[in-house]
C-alpha cells in the first residue's frame, strides 16, 4: 500500500504539469478591428509556436526569410477588394487586390531557430513604417528604448 501513495504525489506532480504546459496564451487576432498597438502589446512572445500560430491565424499569406535569416510569415488584414478579370480563353479570374492607402494592415511573425514566435512586426504604408511587438513591449515596460529607435509613434 505505502508504493501505492509514494506515487500518487508523483503522478498528480506530472499531471499538473503537463495540464499547465498545454495551456498557452492565445494570441490575439488580426483583424480591423483590433488596433495595431493593442495586438502587439498583447501578442505573447517566445511561447507560441509555428503550429500554435497556423492553428491560430491560418496559413500566411506568404513566407520569407527576413535580413537577419529568421523565417517570417505574413498576414493581411482588410483593404482587399475582389476584382474579376477575363483570359483570353474566356476563363474568368478572380483576385483580391490591395493597394497603398487601402486599409491593409501588415502583420509579419517572425520565428526563432526552434519555430517559436519572437517578434510580429507590423506595417501598414510599405516597407520600414511601422511598429514591432518587441518596441511597444518595451515601452508598456517602461525599459530604455534608444532616441532614434524608430518607433514610428508620435
Amino acid at each position: 500500500m505505502k508504493p501505492v501513495l509514494n506515487v500518487l504525489p508523483t503522478l498528480t506532480m506530472v499531471a499538473a504539469t503537463v495540464a499547465l504546459a498545454g495551456q498557452q496564451t492565445m494570441p490575439p487576432s488580426f483583424s480591423e478591428q483590433n488596433e495595431p498597438e493593442t495586438v502587439l502589446r498583447a501578442y505573447p512572445l517566445g511561447v507560441t509556436t509555428k503550429q500554435a500560430a497556423f492553428s491560430h491565424h491560418g496559413k500566411a499569406l506568404r513566407t520569407l526569410v527576413l535580413p537577419n535569416g529568421k523565417e517570417g510569415w505574413v498576414y493581411e488584414v482588410g483593404g482587399k477588394q475582389a476584382q474579376t478579370y477575363q483570359h483570353p480563353t474566356r476563363e474568368k479570374h478572380t483576385v483580391y487586390e490591395a493597394g497603398p492607402g487601402n486599409g491593409v494592415r501588415i502583420y509579419t511573425l517572425v520565428f526563432d531557430d526552434k519555430g517559436v514566435v519572437i517578434d510580429v512586426l507590423y506595417n501598414e504604408k510599405g516597407r520600414h513604417d511601422g511598429l514591432t511587438a518587441l518596441q511597444v513591449q518595451r515601452k508598456v515596460r517602461g525599459e530604455g528604448t534608444r532616441k532614434d529607435d524608430g518607433l514610428g509613434v508620435k
